[in-house]
């Protein structure tokens, strides 16, 4: 295998500029999505506490008894109550499973007219259940992200090769070029790629 990019063919080069592009394309898009991904939850978060109240068991039965809530869910530790309008939610802590069957006991009770004091009781959210695509996105992200770190354990010995053996460096200029490719390898490596691979000048047949 030659060494020189010179005698490269131009499928070749692209070949090897697409791999060298990939990485720091995948790291930036990555991190675009972390950001993304923090920045939407702590705005859901802002939102969210901004229309929640803590109240009481006492505060909650009243709210029961007296028809002030649309619907109320049942998780393994609290209990969330949405006001007539949904836009104000109330939470009561309730680790105790009896006081949890008291409380949906009493939200099912109908009045005199056969409605129930609470319009619906969501008693599912006890056990959240995962999303069915989560665990196949995580294996994907996990796929994808592993696969992009190999590739770069496998570009580095390949661009310091080729600076090894560039015929255009002289000793220090190729030292500089060893170390800023094992020290700043997805930055140096799309550089070295556009300078020294891709405007490498043809070999003349």
């Amino acid at each position: 295998m030659s060494w020189d990019p010179t005698h490269w063919s131009r499928s070749r080069r692209v070949l090897l500029g697409i791999a060298t592009i990939w990485p720091p394309v995948y790291l930036m898009l990555f991190m675009v999505a972390i950001f993304s991904t923090i920045t939407f939850f702590a705005v859901r978060s802002s939102q969210f506490r901004s229309n929640t109240e803590n109240i009481d068991l006492v505060q909650l039965e009243d709210k029961i008894k007296n028809r002030e809530l649309s619907e109320i869910r049942i998780t393994s530790d609290e209990i969330i109550a949405c006001d007539r309008s949904c836009q104000c939610e109330y939470r009561t802590p309730v680790t105790n499973r009896s006081t949890r069957a008291e409380i949906i006991r009493q939200a099912q009770q109908v009045d005199e007219n056969g409605r129930a004091l609470v319009p619906k009781v969501d008693e599912s959210s006890s056990q959240p259940q995962m999303p069915a695509l989560l665990p196949i996105g995580f294996a994907a992200l996990f796929s994808i992200h592993t696969l992009s770190m190999m590739l770069i354990l496998v570009l580095l010995p390949i661009y310091i090769l080729l600076a090894v053996n560039s015929q255009q460096f002289d000793q220090t200029t190729r030292l500089v070029w060893i170390i800023l490719i094992c020290l700043m390898g997805n930055l140096a490596m799309p550089v070295y790629w556009y300078l020294y691979v891709w405007r490498a000048r043809p070999a003349t047949v």
